[in-house]
This record gives C-alpha cells, sequence and structure tokens, in this order.
C-alpha cells in the first residue's frame, strides 16, 4: 500500500502512480531545489545539467554521465526521487519559499510535433503502448493506425490517449501546475536564458554546469534528423489546439503574470 500523504497522492494521480511521481521529480536539499521533469522540454538537458551541477557543488569529481541512458537511470543520478529524502521532508521543501521549485514548458503543437517524430514514427515500446490501448496486435502495421493525424485526432478525442505517456501527456498534469502554486517556470523557446536565471539561483552565476545532453546522443536533436520534416496538416493544428487547451491557457497565464511582475518592477 502507498505511503504518500493526500497533497502527493493527488500529484501522483496526476502522472498516473506512485512510481511515475518517484521518476518525474527530481530533488536535491543542499542546494535545496525540486525539479520536475517534463519531457520534449530540454528535459535530457536539464537532467544532465543538474546531476553535473550538484556533484560540482558537491565536490564529487568522481561523477560521470558518459552515456545517454544514464541521464535517465535514476540509479545512476546523484539527484534524489521523493521517496528516497522522505515525503514528509518534499513536501517541506514544497512549501518552503527558500527552496526553489521549478519546470520548463513548451509550445504544445511544437512538443506534441517533436513527441510524435521521436517516439512514434518507427517501433518501439511507446508504440506498443498506443497498441494496447488501442488493442490492437503487432500484425496492424504502424501506418495504418498511427499517422500524425490520427494521432492527432486520438489524442483530441480521447484524454486517456492524451495523458497515457509522459512524452505527450497534458503539460499542466505533468509539472502539476495546479498543485505547486509557487512553481517557476522555464520556457523552451528562451531556454537559455531561463536556465542560466534558474540554475544561477541555485548553484551561484558561476557554480552551476548546462552540459547539452545531444553531445551523447546527436540524434536527438531535431536538426540532425535525417527524417523527412513532417507535413503539419490544419486538422493536426486543430486538434493538437482543442487537445491542449488547457497547456496554452497555463502558458497564457504564466506570461501575463510575468509581464505584470516586469511593469511592477519598473514602477517600483
Amino acid at each position: 500500500m502507498s505511503d504518500l500523504p493526500p497533497r502527493l497522492a493527488r500529484m501522483a494521480a496526476l502522472v498516473g502512480s506512485e512510481r511515475e511521481f518517484n521518476y518525474t521529480v527530481h530533488v536535491w536539499t543542499d542546494p535545496g531545489f525540486v525539479f520536475f521533469s517534463n519531457p520534449i522540454c530540454a528535459c535530457s538537458t536539464l537532467k544532465m545539467s543538474l546531476n553535473l551541477s550538484v556533484a560540482r557543488a558537491t565536490g564529487r569529481k568522481d561523477f560521470r554521465i558518459e552515456a545517454a541512458g544514464d541521464i535517465h537511470k535514476r540509479a545512476a543520478n546523484l539527484l534524489q526521487t521523493p521517496r528516497e529524502i522522505g515525503y514528509d521532508r518534499l513536501l517541506a521543501m514544497l512549501d518552503d519559499p527558500a527552496v526553489p521549485v521549478f519546470a520548463f514548458v513548451r509550445s504544445p503543437e511544437s512538443r506534441f510535433l517533436s513527441a510524435f517524430r521521436k517516439k512514434l514514427t518507427r517501433e518501439t515500446n511507446f508504440t506498443r503502448k498506443v497498441r494496447a490501448h488501442l488493442g490492437l496486435d503487432m500484425d496492424v502495421l504502424l501506418s495504418q493506425f498511427l499517422t500524425l493525424d490520427r494521432f492527432a485526432q486520438s489524442v483530441a478525442a480521447d484524454e486517456t490517449m492524451r495523458d497515457l505517456d509522459e512524452h505527450w501527456r497534458l503539460q499542466r498534469k505533468q509539472i502539476f501546475y495546479d498543485a505547486v502554486p509557487r512553481l517557476e517556470i522555464g520556457f523552451v523557446e528562451s531556454f537559455s536564458a531561463d536556465a542560466a536565471r534558474i540554475l544561477g539561483r541555485i548553484f551561484g552565476p558561476d557554480g552551476y554546469v548546462l552540459r547539452d545532453a545531444t553531445e551523447l546522443n546527436p540524434a536527438n536533436a531535431s536538426g540532425n534528423r535525417k527524417a523527412a520534416p513532417l507535413e503539419v496538416s490544419d486538422l493536426v493544428r486543430d486538434c493538437v489546439a482543442a487537445a491542449y487547451t488547457e497547456d496554452a491557457a497555463m502558458i497564457a497565464e504564466i506570461r501575463s503574470k510575468a509581464a505584470a511582475r516586469t511593469i511592477e518592477s519598473k514602477t517600483t
């Protein structure tokens, strides 16, 4: 039986399970921070950079990330899971204004297209997950059910499909936006500036390591892929907009609040 406190149980339900919650949340206590990973949003680069920054801050000269797969293996990371630090301690950190709690987000359409291109254009564990959800056997060709148009229609019509996997799940759920009021947000579209601001506040302006994960896996960079660009129809755009309306509203709210803070800082 889960020993999650009620608040964390509600958060875990947003990403599907206690196991997924522990995989999604990355914690360090000194310097203290909590990071909510959001796939397809510079997730690999952030995980790698945070681990290397913690190693630098704590004098762990022996720590290395030498293979792309190790970036996502919690057992190969320095960053801790909620279970490892204790759920009560995590709750205290979430409510402590001195502890940065942050995540990165991205335009819903560009994230959806990137997720489809990376995970669903060939047979993968992710296509098998979609097959299982649809009740389709392996003898059904991928091209018969998992075109971009059909997948966009599916996520628009079926919230369970939309939230089936973290790579295309509603970002508002994936980053626990409504559960953590003081969550700080960075944008993939302004990654360099936002990462420098957030990591600089945690480790000091010269204390963090920012390492592009594509150094270990160049094929993961959009610009390095040899596949033809996706042809995005109006149908796809309309379906994605309908499926991820809550994400668009979240992003508009974040940007509105940031603009208001900027105006306030200029007038005080």
